[in-house]
């Protein structure tokens, strides 16, 4: 006697257990394609940013915070986002960043942007009196 073979949607019996596979299809649920989407969107913003961020870091401009944030998007989880979510006392060790946090350091990031355009070479000028140079 020869067992009968089930196909995907028919059901079927394993190890004495009525399996009903009928709600299972093939291929990659619209859920995970838009996962995949907004992953490679932002795999592709991370890229951007490292390589604007890299001609910013000589010039005027807030180089390496552009770089590490384009890192960070790239690859989300690397030893030094881990280690900043330990040493911040206000960021949690697992799970999201509150959105304040991000509000807080755009801000930031757009005031020393702008504080650089205006006052970058006043700034310099600053350094070499206080330094006597």
């Amino acid at each position: 006697m020869t067992p009968k073979k089930s196909s995907a949607h028919e059901p079927g019996e394993i190890a004495g257990i009525e399996v009903d596979y009928s709600d299972i299809g093939p291929g990659v649920s619209p859920r995970e394609r838009a996962t995949g989407y907004k992953r490679m969107v932002q795999i592709g913003l991370g890229v951007l940013l490292v390589v604007v961020g890299i001609p910013m870091i000589p010039l005027v401009g807030p180089g390496w915070a552009v770089v590490l944030v384009g890192l960070n998007l790239i690859k989300p989880d690397n030893h030094l986002v881990r280690w900043l979510r330990r040493k911040l006392p206000v960021v949690p060790d697992e799970g999201p960043v509150p959105r304040r946090y991000y509000v807080i350091g755009a801000l930031l990031l757009i005031l020393s942007s702008v504080f650089g355009w205006f006052y970058g070479a006043e700034s310099t000028n600053w350094v070499r009196d206080a330094l006597g140079v």
